[in-house]
């Protein structure tokens, strides 16, 4: 049964039935009933894009192109209608950012990154939210992760972002590897080396160390890490859509789920310091000894002192790979 407060109140069990959204929309949305009563969002379509765009496999989703005697649809259905209120307000998000596009294709690109922001709502997230450490870690890579997405735009940034994903560096390009390492201004000026992986050399890749200070502060000063994430998927809707997909799938390897609450923690961050691993760069590397393994230990920053690089010089060696 659907209940009556709902925008598809009144529309037909049974069968498709369909309701356009709004006389006004500059696109054409539908609310609209599948024949085994679970509720949808439609976009028709003049055409279906080629190639066919990859669409988000969700739990309680189901999202599909389709043909009908009208023409090509997109529609997002839901199958578990005890979620219907949270699937209201995806849909209306959805054609909210559709509706910011100045073509079909474009709106249709916004549609589908849309969903992809919206898959642990609907499926459920992380039981935690991040330990302080953690958030820490994660908004350190957000700050690289910036200076890359400036550098080479976002999908190839993003491509290079390894590290929610486990990978022994926190972002691997084509020539070069970043290890990020977040920690406290006043606290004792080391950083902690989870393993021996983490400054290893990568064959035929300069290493590089970055070190940032992630300092919790009251408010009304810094940011969340709320902010820290919404910040670079305000710049993705703005210049790159269709890159938020990898961005939600990156911010969920790392267990950041944005039904979290982290309005108990405001943090300011430092520009990132840059250190040149080289060989004689203090540090413990793999291979190790024979049974030894999962080496920690903390590196004084004074002894990397004599390896520090500026932006502009990791920049360089950027410049380079991407020349022709």
């Amino acid at each position: 049964m659907i209940p009556n407060d709902t925008p598809w109140a009144g529309l037909e069990v049974g069968k498709v039935d369909t309701r356009r959204v709004s006389a006004s929309a500059r696109w054409n949305w539908f609310w609209a009933v599948m024949p085994r009563a679970d509720v949808a969002l439609v976009l028709q379509l003049a055409e279906l894009p080629k190639p066919t765009p990859d669409l988000p496999k969700l739990r309680n989703l189901e999202i599909r192109f389709q043909t009908l005697p009208g023409g090509p649809i997109l529609y997002i259905r839901l199958k578990d209608n005890a979620q219907l209120e949270l699937f209201e307000t995806l849909c209306r998000d959805v054609m909210a950012a559709g509706e910011l596009a100045e073509t079909e294709a474009e709106a249709l690109e916004r549609a589908i990154g849309r969903t992809f922001r919206w898959h642990y709502l609907l499926r459920g997230g992380k039981l935690e939210v991040l330990s302080e450490e953690a958030q820490k870690g994660l908004i350190g890579e957000i700050e690289v992760l910036k200076l890359l997405i400036d550098r080479r735009g976002a999908k190839p940034a993003l491509t290079a972002w390894t590290g929610p994903s486990g990978a022994p560096k926190d972002f691997e390009l084509e020539a070069d590897c970043i290890e990020v390492k977040a920690r406290r201004g006043a606290s004792q000026p080391f950083v902690k080396i989870s393993n021996e992986h983490q400054l290893a050399d990568v064959p035929d890749r300069r290493l590089w160390l970055a070190v940032l200070a992630v300092d919790k502060v009251q408010p009304p000063h810094g940011r969340t890490l709320t902010e820290h994430v919404s910040e670079v998927t305000e710049l993705l809707e703005r210049t790159e859509p269709s890159a938020i997909m990898e961005w939600d799938l990156h911010l969920a390897d790392a267990g950041y789920d944005v039904l979290h609450d982290y309005s108990a923690w405001r943090w300011i961050v430092s520009a990132p310091h840059f250190h040149a691993v080289t060989e004689d760069f203090p540090r413990i590397s793999a291979p190790v000894p024979l049974g030894v393994s999962s080496v920690s230990y903390s590196l004084a920053l004074s002894a990397c002192n004599p390896f520090r690089a500026d932006w502009d010089d990791v920049l360089e060696n950027l410049i380079e790979e991407v020349q022709p």
